[in-house]
């Protein structure tokens, strides 16, 4: 009975071993399905970093309501500077959180397996510091929307229209900000790059796959998007949209976005960056996989693993 309990039946074939896909979008479906259940406890963990800014919020709200008959008003003219201020402190507190969870997610996305804890706090450990300034660039990127929106747009009003024209640069930079967080995590925990070399590749990855990184963003956003439209169409149940919408992020939310920016930064980063490392691996996950000019990886030029 201990024998066929550890080795099983003689006559019983083995599993089939899991068929390497042929294309991204297998690797992507294959990965998902093979690691859904897996992405709930890293997320609950991530998901405690993000405490501090959901509390915040609240905050906010309940002073705005205190304030003022119109919260609307009052939010919009004395509290949303401070509250962008103490939203970007919130937000910086996550990077390493934020970093764990990128490495995590970047080896699922190749279809690679690995301890989900080990993994998780690994990354943290090793890439905090360069994960709280990419966290920093996320928690600035409203801030920084906010205030020239306001500064140029009232200088549009009463001086030239041509404020408009810093206006429009301001806001295409922070939408490059907002691309460029599809790569910048997994580029500082795959290279060991200085940080502004990560922006630099970050920046030029997005401009090189633009289409790519557009789609990525909007899929990312597509859960705030159908939030935001059942705010308008279901006014009355606000309280329990907003719960729901919480209650997905903290489940698995954080997982799902990292793991679609993770798949689309993986074919970025071969693509763009391995195919040019002798050494280094294209195709990961894939049929095609292969090394770059047939050599071993070095320790120099390689990713970091």
């Amino acid at each position: 009975m201990l024998n066929r309990l550890f080795f099983g039946r003689a006559d019983r074939p083995d599993a089939a071993p899991l068929v390497r896909p042929k294309t991204r979008p297998e690797l992507f479906r294959q990965s998902l399905r093979v690691r859904f259940l897996s992405m709930f406890g890293p997320n609950l963990i991530v998901a405690l970093f993000f405490l501090p800014a959901l509390v915040w919020t609240e905050m906010t709200l309940q002073i705005t309501s205190g304030v003022s008959a119109d919260p609307a008003a009052t939010l919009s003219s004395q509290l949303v500077g401070t509250y962008l201020v103490g939203l970007f402190l919130c937000i910086t507190i996550t990077g390493p959180a934020m970093a764990g969870l990128s490495l995590l997610m970047r080896n699922w996305a190749r279809g690679e397996n690995c301890y989900r804890i080990a993994t998780l706090f690994g990354g943290m450990k090793r890439n905090w510091k360069q994960g709280m300034l990419a966290a920093a660039l996320s928690g600035l990127t409203p801030l920084l929307f906010y205030s020239t929106f306001n500064y140029y747009g009232a200088m549009s009003e009463t001086a030239s229209l041509l404020y408009l024209l810093p206006l429009a640069l301001c806001g295409l930079l922070c939408i490059f900000l907002l691309l460029m967080q599809q790569t910048v995590y997994t580029l500082l925990v795959t290279y060991a790059l200085p940080f502004r070399k990560v922006l630099k590749n970050a920046f030029l990855l997005v401009f090189l796959e633009l289409p790519r990184s557009l789609l990525t963003l909007v899929v990312s956003l597509l859960p705030l998007l159908a939030a935001c439209g059942l705010l308008l169409l279901l006014p009355l149940h606000t309280g329990l949209i907003v719960v729901l919408i919480c209650a997905y992020y903290a489940l698995i939310g954080l997982s799902l976005e990292r793991f679609v920016a993770a798949s689309f930064a993986n074919f970025a980063c071969e693509k763009h960056l391995n195919s040019r490392l002798p050494g280094a691996r294209v195709d990961i996950g894939l049929k095609s996989e292969r090394t770059v000019g047939g050599d071993e990886p070095s320790d120099a030029g390689a990713p970091v693993q």
